[in-house]
């Protein structure tokens, strides 16, 4: 089956001391690549969160978004306060001056960061897991529609490439036929494109047969499209007939669509 490369999970908590909202979403990319937004988290717990995405998501530009509002965020520094209230003090009685006690927070002791405790770290990490699980039946469902895409390309292109064999029989024994001096030979093996017929209806095949395969496909059918082009292309040069260069156009233009859409699959 095939699966999208787009999709997007959220996911919430919520008690009486802590909030916690993620959002996932996910493009098309050659690799996985992790952008994260939002959150201050300690590193082996970063590197938990990008393993466990890699690993369900394989490929695509992900992008993390992770909010947590938690009362036990920063720690106050009593005791650092009161010494730089009596040194404020101590300043204005001296030199008669009144300071801007605003400036007090920016003294970087007196509230300080607290990086979460391993029990929100838990939480964060299973409200990711009900985000994820979201993204990738969101990706399944956007898969579905992209393979009947698929399929439709699928049988106009086969459709093209049995015009194009019923065109190359006609003409082939209607020239053995008429004539079989060597002349007429060497011109009729110069136009055979039975090879080439061949390799394409089997390229066909792998295709669908990779569409229906648990097996990440993408990558696979993007090289096989790259064959069938290429096939074509030798159609068109070696087969000089208005009939054959229409459905060969036509079967390249299916192969172009199909490209495009495997753009958006893992």
């Amino acid at each position: 089956m095939l699966v999208s490369m787009t999709g997007f999970g959220s996911s919430s908590y919520e008690d009486s001391n802590l909030s916690i909202n993620i959002e996932l979403k996910s493009f098309n990319s050659r690799y996985f690549e992790l952008n994260t937004k939002s959150f201050d988290l300690s590193g082996p717990l970063e590197y938990k969160i990008r393993n466990y995405l890699k690993k369900q998501l394989y490929r695509g530009s992900v992008t993390l978004i992770v909010k947590v509002d938690s009362k036990d965020s920063f720690k106050f520094n009593d005791h650092k306060t009161a010494s730089v209230l009596k040194a404020y003090d101590e300043i204005e009685k001296k030199y008669g001056v009144k300071l801007n006690y605003s400036q007090l927070l920016r003294n970087n002791d007196i509230l300080t960061y607290d990086s979460h405790s391993k029990s929100i770290q838990n939480k964060i990490f299973s409200s990711l897991k009900l985000a994820t699980k979201e993204l990738v039946q969101m990706r399944k469902n956007e898969g579905m529609q992209i393979e009947k895409e698929f399929f439709k390309y699928l049988a106009i292109a086969k459709k093209d490439l049995m015009k194009i064999e019923k065109i190359q029989e006609k003409v082939h024994n209607k020239k053995v036929n008429s004539k079989s001096n060597i002349e007429n030979l060497d011109e009729i093996e110069k136009i055979d494109i039975s090879e080439e017929i061949d390799r394409i209806n089997s390229h066909l095949k792998q295709i669908s047969q990779s569409i229906k395969s648990p097996q990440l496909s993408g990558k696979k059918i993007n090289f096989i499209l790259q064959e069938i082009n290429r096939e074509s292309n030798t159609i068109l040069s070696k087969f000089l007939n208005k009939s054959v260069s229409k459905y060969a156009i036509s079967l390249k233009m299916q192969a172009e669509k199909l490209r495009e859409q495997v753009g958006n699959i893992l």
